[in-house]
């Protein structure tokens, strides 16, 4: 009797051992693709994802500063210096406020930092990057130890990139675009177009990110503890996962033509039923999606979306 209860102890103090120094992995990759030149902005997507199989409790500072640093090296190890913001902030006396975080396993946090902010890229080159992240804030390592990202390449031009390379790499970037008034199975229609266009300004015109993303309720669950400015680098990130093809595929997968087949709508609320063709190596499918509508300020808005697979020809 007493073995087993020895056993039992020994037990649940390495199951206490395993949820106490369970770690996250730590990722990071560019936010979105543009040409950067000595101290342009250089947004970083930072990732914190639990692949344990217990919960993984952090804290966040509101001045990422306190919970994260990057390591920026040029191809021949030289460390770049440290920005003078970052010297500033780190420097000064005022309180660090942070928020006390729990990813259930499987779960994952992302934020988008400007590199800029830590570090001086001042002259052009190819730099590795990689970042550390301080669970208990402030340089101070979990109990099994700090956690550092892969490593990132990236590519700082010299000069001003032309007004050719500034419009590929960020086309529409300075157009404003304002959602008009139109009906729904016109907001449909020319949502699709701009996505076969690769107009992606048109393209999120009409999307309503937030409510498309809340559709998930594990996202919903991280939305909802999160702050104001939280919340904005949530979508954001959202937003830059849609450009890359990583989530939510069905509404960013290009189709080679569609047909609206029915609309239904009454003051505030309706759908819109298309079928969309995509082409492939000798046959095409068909999906016909339905779009869920609200309207918003006297704009209709897509807020969600079912798939469903009509067949080939």
């Amino acid at each position: 009797m007493q073995a087993r209860k020895m056993t039992l102890i020994a037990l649940f103090s390495f199951v206490a051992c395993v949820a106490t120094t369970a770690q996250a992995e730590l990722s990071i990759s560019l936010f979105d693709k543009r040409i950067y030149v000595p101290g342009s902005e250089i947004p970083v997507k930072v990732t914190v994802r639990n692949l344990t199989a217990a919960p993984f409790r952090f804290r966040l500072a509101e001045q990422r500063r306190r919970s994260i640093g990057f390591d920026v090296r040029s191809l021949s190890n030289r460390a770049l210096e440290a920005s003078d913001s970052w010297k500033r902030a780190m420097a000064s006396n005022t309180p660090v406020y942070y928020r006390e975080l729990s990813l259930l396993p499987g779960e994952e946090y992302s934020f988008v930092e400007d590199l800029r902010d830590y570090i001086m890229v001042d002259e052009p080159g190819a730099y590795l990057v990689r970042c550390s992240f301080w669970p208990e804030l402030d340089g101070n390592p979990a109990p099994s130890g700090t956690i550092q990202s892969n490593t990132l390449s990236i590519s700082v031009r010299p000069g001003v990139p032309s007004p050719a390379a500034t419009e590929l790499f960020r086309a529409g970037a300075v157009e404003v675009l304002k959602p008009e008034q139109i009906p729904p199975d016109q907001v449909i229609s020319r949502t699709i177009q701009a996505r076969q266009k690769g107009q992606w300004n048109e393209f999120f015109l009409y999307l309503d990110l937030e409510r498309l993303f809340l559709a998930n309720p594990d996202k919903k669950r991280a939305y909802d503890r999160e702050s104001d400015d939280g919340r904005r680098r949530m979508l954001e990130t959202y937003k830059a996962d849609l450009m890359a093809s990583v989530i939510d595929k069905d509404i960013v997968v290009v189709p080679s033509s569609f047909t609206i087949v029915e609309t239904r709508y009454r003051e505030t609320s309706g759908t819109v039923t298309a079928n969309l063709k995509f082409a492939y190596d000798g046959f095409s499918m068909i999906k016909q999606y339905t779009y869920e509508m609200a309207k918003r300020d006297s704009v209709w808005l897509i807020v969600g979306y079912t798939v469903l697979n009509k067949g080939t020809e």
